[in-house]
């Protein structure tokens, strides 16, 4: 949050609380003419940590984050892309309850989980969804959002960055020469922001300790570096990440059956992710659903009502929205250490897939690093 307002601060935005960790930030980036902002996906500090010391990203390395809760890309994007906390924009996670639909969606893909249907197909926009306007809008440079092209196109991309600012792209080395020659050759002042998923979506397949996980973060530890040398003296490069990741170990996988009596005392399956789970639970059947759950898994998960979640101020210090209440539901799982759950409905899949998963409260997946050259 305070990054995203640094940012936001340099590009020209004014500041509109008192923040001094965001002052913080401006003074270790300085004033840049042009300003470039890297997310690397899932490269938290758990990854940075496995590199060589003298790696370009911990020698680069100014100070060590903590990310929005949930710890997830959509919770963390929109926290940077609108620089206020989730609790005022109701991305929370993966899946979604809508009460527009009072069903579960899946947002970025942007479908109703249980059929795939479009969201747009059913009448909702994604200024419905995400209520807000893009923070970089208001930026006083030329700004440009490069997003892979698998998904530069998307409603939550659009929704999030505005659609005249994105430009797709196909890999990292590629977008990284674009962003060289567009500083290089620029007449103004210039933002340049690079999402890159690659991290995340290796170490979901493999785990966070596989040699194809670890490449991938070589790798771009390596383009980063290469980034930092070419880009000209009147550029800033600033890198973090959205999360980082956990290991889930088998033993701590838990599928709750279609069948299962929990599922009975639910709406609809449950939204948010397998580390951190919201469930809407039918009226009058509160109390035993908390008491069935706690006393079957209350060893590997806490159970929050949606009162304890606001209270604890998880989705940001400030007043949480009303319809992200409406999201969040009756009751917040929240893992405890590297347990995962999933509910499953009818031939939705077989269970937990993911190797490594983030979404909770962990270091491992809370803390990421900022990377200034």
């Amino acid at each position: 949050m305070s990054l995203a307002r640094a940012i936001g601060g340099i590009c020209g935005v004014a500041q509109r609380v008192d923040d001094p960790v965001a002052d913080r930030f401006r003074q270790l980036i300085g004033e840049p003419e042009h300003l470039v902002f890297v997310i690397a996906d899932g490269f938290g500090m758990n990854f940075v940590d496995t590199l060589p010391e003298d790696s370009f990203s911990r020698t680069n390395l100014v100070l060590e984050n903590r990310v929005a809760f949930p710890s997830s890309t959509g919770p963390n994007l929109f926290s940077f892309g609108r620089a206020e906390w989730p609790g005022q924009y109701g991305a929370i996670g993966w899946y979604v309850h809508l009460g527009e639909l009072n069903a579960r969606a899946t947002l970025f893909p942007w479908v109703r989980t249980k059929d795939d249907v479009s969201l747009t197909d059913l009448g909702l926009t994604g200024e419905v969804v995400w209520p807000g306007v893009p923070e970089s809008l208001g930026y006083k440079r030329d700004s440009v959002n490069y997003i892979p092209s698998l998904f530069s196109d998307s409603v939550a991309t659009g929704t999030l960055h505005g659609r005249e600012t994105v430009v797709g792209y196909e890999d990292l080395g590629e977008v990284i020469d674009r962003v060289v020659e567009r500083v290089r050759t620029a007449s103004q002042p210039t933002y340049s922001h690079i999402f890159w998923p690659r991290v995340d979506n290796v170490s979901h397949e493999v785990g966070t300790r596989h040699q194809d996980t670890l490449r991938e973060v070589a790798f771009v530890d390596a383009e980063l570096g290469r980034f930092a040398q070419l880009l000209p003296k009147n550029a800033g490069l600033v890198v973090t990440a959205d999360h980082g990741h956990l290991d889930m170990p088998e033993q701590r996988k838990f599928v709750v059956e279609p069948d299962d009596p929990l599922t009975a005392l639910l709406v609809d399956a449950p939204s948010g992710d397998e580390r951190t789970l919201m469930f809407h639970v039918v009226e009058g059947q509160n109390e035993k659903f908390a008491t069935e759950f706690m006393r079957r898994f209350g060893e590997h998960f806490l159970l929050l009502t949606a009162d304890d979640v606001v209270t604890a101020e998880l989705l940001g210090p400030d007043l949480v929205r009303d319809f992200t209440l409406a999201r969040l539901g009756t009751f917040k799982a929240i893992a405890r250490y590297d347990a995962g759950m999933k509910f499953r409905r009818g031939a939705e899949g077989t269970g937990l897939t993911l190797n490594a998963q983030h979404g909770g409260l962990t270091p491992a997946e809370m803390l990421v690093p900022v990377i200034v050259a």
